[in-house]
């Protein structure tokens, strides 16, 4: 018996009679988290978790409600709570807000795969990543961070035009964060690993790599203030997307908030630069069959020789501004709706790293971003001022690792001036998936 379908059945009975539209987006899961510091097991977590999420359509007018107590009763109310807020929150505007009509959606097999994994063999795995970093070199003083993780959720959206789609997916993920200490310098690097199926976790890869990028870092001086062309990481220009990906909502650039608005079909990036938005692409952490309407997802092409080619729509942003729907809907139970993109995947290039790095007398390798996005970039106007550290090279050779300088600049510049895209992806783990990327030149503040 399908307890859940039999009270939203309830639910949109009620919602005919008050002459509304209602969708009901369930998520939620299972998680185990462990962790370990000095040798010692320090943390170990198991949850669960379940909410259900009710938005009522009255015309033009939305209202939202939610509750992690899935009985009728407790549904009901959160139906009419969220009926009331429809009433009670007028919008402007007279066009009607329309619920996703049942349709195939494609079939995604390999999300959900779960796997009986011995308790002894999860905790080895949340072992081995703090115990390897602290036994590979002597300069490594403690992991701050590590631990394993297993996770499975699910999704399902039900709505009154009688569309109910459900899909589920497991995966581990962990990581390790090692601090590397020589003389009067110390520093912290680190490395994850997100995996589908346990026998792909690999703690020696995890932990060679993590120690490797804290020890590399040791003895950084300081950048002497200039322009120079740079490389930026595969694993940190996934910070670049993070600064613009909400220019592609259809509902950012209504509002004029983005800075993409009056700019589709034209060239405003790198003949080199292409964006894709894949939602099926299983390097990626934000896969699914639909989106949170219940609309079956789809591949959409952002940027295509540096042409923006579409914005991101969900249905009443593809009704109310004439757009192609894309099915990017975004919410949680908890939230409003909103659009979002998924796995966004700037395509590879033709060049090794070590060619992006010989490509100018001198390159800066930037391989982090201090302090995050929120350090410094402005959205309103793209521009940013980002704490960062790395390394130098001169005529394609390391000159050393660098830190204490600030790379800044405006994130559509940037776009503009990629000369070059590496031939390898970032590992996955990530909702973006990159390659190297070589600027031409950018300003730094340094020494």
């Amino acid at each position: 018996m399908d307890s859940i379908k039999n009270n939203f059945e309830k639910i949109a009975e009620q919602a005919r009679k008050d002459g509304a539209k209602v969708e009901m987006l369930l998520s939620g899961g299972e998680s185990l988290s462990i962790g370990y510091s000095k040798k010692k097991l320090e943390s170990f977590e198991s949850t669960q978790s379940q909410m259900a999420g009710l938005r009522v359509i009255l015309g033009a007018n939305q209202g939202y409600a939610y509750t992690e107590n899935l009985s009728d009763e407790s549904l009901l109310r959160t139906y009419r709570e969220a009926l009331n807020n429809a009433k009670t929150v007028q919008k402007e505007g007279s066009h009607n807000v329309p619920l996703q009509k049942p349709q195939t959606v494609q079939a995604m097999r390999n999300l959900f795969n779960p796997e009986d994994i011995a308790m002894d063999k999860k905790l080895e795995v949340a072992r081995l990543l703090e115990e390897q970093c602290l036994e590979k070199d002597a300069r490594i003083q403690s992991v701050p961070y590590s631990g394993f993780s297993e996770t499975t959720s699910f999704k399902r959206v039900l709505n009154s035009e009688g569309l109910d789609q459900e899909f589920k997916q497991s995966y581990f993920s962990g990581y390790a964060y090692p601090l590397a200490k020589e003389g009067e310098s110390s520093k912290m690097g680190g490395e994850g690993f997100f995996a589908r199926s346990f026998k792909e976790i690999n703690p020696e890869e995890v932990t060679t790599e993590g120690v490797r990028k804290a020890v590399s870092r040791l003895g950084a001086q300081k950048l002497a203030t200039g322009n120079y062309a740079v490389v930026i990481d595969r694993d940190q220009f996934p910070m670049i997307l993070q600064m613009i990906h909400s220019y592609f909502s259809a509902k950012e650039v209504d509002e004029g908030k983005s800075l993409f608005k009056g700019k589709l079909g034209q060239k405003i990036a790198s003949q080199k630069f292409q964006l894709l938005d894949d939602p099926f692409e299983l390097r990626g952490t934000a896969v699914r069959p639909f989106d949170d309407e219940g609309a079956a997802s789809q591949k959409t092409v952002l940027f295509e020789n540096g042409v923006l080619k579409n914005f991101l729509t969900n249905l009443e942003y593809a009704q109310k501004m004439n757009l192609p729907h894309t099915s990017h809907a975004r919410r949680s139970p908890a939230s409003q709706q909103a659009i979002a993109a998924t796995n966004l995947v700037v395509a590879k290039g033709t060049k090794s790293l070590q060619d992006l790095l010989q490509s100018h007398p001198k390159v800066v390798f930037l391989t982090e971003f201090s302090g995050g996005l929120h350090a410094g970039f402005k959205e309103s106007t793209g521009d940013f001022s980002m704490p960062a550290e790395g390394f130098l090279y001169e005529n394609g050779k390391l000159v050393g690792a660098i830190d204490q300088f600030v790379m800044s600049g405006n994130v559509l510049d940037l776009l503009r001036d990629i000369e070059d895209l590496g031939n390898e992806y970032n590992k996955p783990g990530s909702s973006m998936i990159c390659p190297d990327v070589l600027v031409k030149s950018l300003s730094f503040a340094g020494a």
